[in-house]
């Protein structure tokens, strides 16, 4: 049923397209693309962002420092909080970790 719909469509899309001009087939279904791309756009404002955590993790232990590291550019990060087990990316990569002990 859904396959006849589309055909019928995709006919009178056809004939007007040819009378009248493509212009009066193509703008509306512009405007239909730029819609749904503008609303799942901000969509995405309004819910929270997957994979982000509620709150922030449990503190680290006072006695040791994790550092994540980037091997490309040697930047470093002191990690506060862990949010989650997976390292953050710089320079296209993941970062390397690295946990001192401070006595």
């Amino acid at each position: 049923m859904i396959y006849l719909v589309v055909v019928v469509v995709a006919l009178v899309a056809v004939v007007v397209g040819v009378n009248a001009g493509w212009r009066w087939v193509l703008a509306p279904l512009l405007g239909y693309a730029l819609l749904t791309w503008l609303l799942g756009s901000l969509r995405a404002f309004t819910h929270k962002g997957h994979g982000v955590p509620d709150e922030p993790g449990d503190a680290l232990a006072s006695d040791d420092r994790t550092l994540y590291w980037c091997e490309e550019c040697g930047t470093e990060l002191l990690l506060v909080f862990r949010g989650t087990s997976r390292a953050p990316s710089h320079c296209g990569q993941r970062m390397h970790e690295r946990t001192e002990r401070l006595d």
